[in-house]
């Protein structure tokens, strides 16, 4: 009886394991270390993007790449910190092709990874704040404002690099972007996308026990020092 108990606790973890690992969705491509976008992941049903860069750079795919986030804040605040999640994805119904192209196919995994180092750079300065204030809400204090800035910074790093590689055509471009983004991952591993971040976008809720979705949270204080 016993075993018969052990082995029917093990079966109902099974889902649970597996739901917690989930990193991607039909429509959608989490950033992870192994997940690679490749051609078949550009799944638009309209070209009309790729048309329009194909005329003007003569570039023949469009990869739609970004950030999708959340904030969470625990239902009694006693000794728990706030959450934020900030996860890179390519949407695969938003990404369009015209044909394979190996070196476009490069370039749009190096601005993936590009976006993935922006997101640890979200987690790294938002831990910071954290830390110098000993604050249990850093997350909805600070998230858009540091979120927004290293937006900025990722559209500047994704401007350069088209620019450099695929309309200038640079020699050794790429693999000087390719290098840099690298060292710069490297370095910052503590701070990578994990699948539970994932998941927290997949699901659309909190994953953690006894937090709930903040619905307050400070906007852009930049602005306010403008």
């Amino acid at each position: 009886m016993k075993n018969k108990t052990m082995i029917l606790l093990f079966l109902c973890t099974i889902p649970i394991i597996l739901k917690a690992q989930k990193t991607e969705s039909e429509t959608e491509i989490y950033w992870q270390p192994e997940r690679k976008i490749e051609f078949s992941d550009y799944q638009s049903t309209s070209d009309t993007n790729c048309v329009k860069y194909n005329k003007l750079y003569d570039i023949h795919m469009q990869a739609s790449i970004g950030f999708r986030w959340a904030v969470d804040i625990p239902k009694k605040w006693k000794g728990k910190i706030d959450k934020g999640y900030i996860v890179p994805v390519f949407c695969k119904h938003c990404s369009c092709i015209l044909k394979e192209d190996s070196v476009e196919l490069k370039v749009d995994r190096l601005l993936f990874d590009i976006t993935e180092l922006c997101a640890r750079n979200v987690r790294k300065e938002i831990n910071a704040f954290q830390k110098a204030g000993n604050i249990d809400n850093p997350n909805e204090m600070y998230f858009i404002s540091v979120m927004n800035k290293w937006e900025e910074q990722r559209k500047s790093f994704f401007g350069g690099a088209i620019q450099e590689i695929l309309l200038k055509k640079q020699e050794g471009a790429y693999e000087k972007w390719r290098k840099t983004t690298d060292e710069l991952l490297n370095e910052t591993k503590e701070y990578a996308t994990k699948p539970d971040d994932c998941y927290r976008i997949i699901s659309g809720q909190p994953i953690e026990k006894g937090y709930k979705i903040a619905k307050n949270i400070i906007g852009d204080l930049r602005n306010k020092e403008k």
